[in-house]
């Protein structure tokens, strides 16, 4: 399967900026709603439905980095690449999600075949938690420039992180290939045929039970999708959970996901998955129940962090909102969702 996009960033932005609003007045109201109308969408996928709500919301307030991050990242995926570009170089002059910026140029110096450029500034997001997938970006970067030691670490390296990608077995194959090394190749284009195929037959599924879910039939979606239960596949049923959360079929995306659960009590993403369905209901008591869980799996699992410091937040204990939020901030400091709530925690407006 291939990895989550950025969603779960995403989520945590939303959690911070619902906390944000009970603490600061600074923002406008009229960017803000146009900033959270633009997140609903952007969660959707329904990225030129979302840019203009973004564009909106910085026109209220140029200075609502949040909007234009979300903006250059709907340009990206809209492939109207001078408009992004433009969009992150801004935010990074700024220093407003430097790391995040700094993928998304890297991403697209590659496309325009700027390898050197691609390599520089995806190498400088260090060898430490990828963001996301940008050793498959950095080791096709180095492949191009004919640096096939390289690729094939940072290949590695990936496929420990995220085995069922069929993309970074299809690379690794070609890259074995061009450095005559046969046997593995073809082993490395077998399971990516392998994985390719199993991905396609998931997605299908999951595709047939979205289109149910945007027309607002839930039990129909269930019905196609509900036997996912009895699969012993915790991949798919975390997808499926948390499509279902996203129309906010919140009971249905419990119950994959706590079977995802019991099939892998030892995955901190399934307790975060969960931690974030239970804060989508407003059950912040059982949220944390689970973020903890997490923690206690992953203990620098930044997203788990991160939200965590929100429901605390949320549920008026500033203390552990503030002890999670300054372990979050101290491995991304550069994060400034993060930053501004810690900062309003740390300095609040006397009233």
């Amino acid at each position: 399967m291939l990895p989550k996009t950025a969603k779960g960033k995403e989520a945590v932005v939303r959690a911070l900026l619902s906390a944000l609003l009970l603490v600061s007045t600074a923002f406008s109201q009229e960017a803000m709603a146009y900033l959270g109308t633009g997140l609903k969408l952007f969660d959707l996928e329904r990225y030129g439905a979302a840019a203009p709500q973004f564009e909106r919301a910085l026109q209220v307030d140029p200075k609502l980095h949040q909007a234009r991050y979300h903006l250059a990242v709907c340009y990206f995926n809209l492939r109207q690449y001078p408009r992004a570009r433009a969009q992150f170089e801004r935010l990074l002059a700024s220093g407003y999600e430097k790391s995040w910026d700094t993928y998304y140029l890297g991403r697209m110096d590659l496309l325009a075949g700027e390898t050197d450029e691609a390599i520089q500034l995806l190498e400088s997001l260090g060898d430490g938690q990828p963001l996301l997938d940008e050793p498959f970006y950095l080791a096709s970067a180095y492949f191009k420039h004919g640096q096939n030691e390289k690729a094939i670490l940072n290949l590695k390296r990936y496929i420990a992180i995220n085995p069922r990608d069929f993309r970074a077995h299809n690379l690794l194959a070609r890259v074995y290939l061009k450095s005559g090394n046969n046997p593995e190749a073809e082993r490395e284009f077998q399971v990516s045929e392998d994985l390719h195929r199993y991905y396609l037959e998931g997605k299908k599924d999951l595709m047939d039970c979205r289109a149910e879910l945007s027309e607002g039939a839930i039990e129909k979606a269930w019905q196609r999708c509900g036997p996912i239960l009895e699969t012993d596949d915790v991949d798919k049923l975390v997808a499926a959970g948390s499509l279902f959360g996203e129309f906010k079929a919140y009971d249905y995306a419990l119950r994959l996901l706590e079977r995802a659960l019991t099939l892998d009590a030892e995955a901190p993403e399934v307790d975060y998955d969960l931690g974030y369905t239970y804060f989508q209901k407003k059950d912040y008591q059982r949220a944390r129940e689970f973020l903890a869980a997490a923690l206690r799996l992953r203990p620098d699992f930044f997203e788990a962090l991160a939200l965590e410091g929100s429901v605390a937040y949320l549920l008026r204990d500033d203390k552990s909102a503030l002890q999670s939020l300054r372990r979050a901030h101290q491995l991304r400091p550069d994060d400034a969702a993060v930053s501004d709530l810690l900062a309003k925690l740390e300095n609040p407006t006397p009233k």
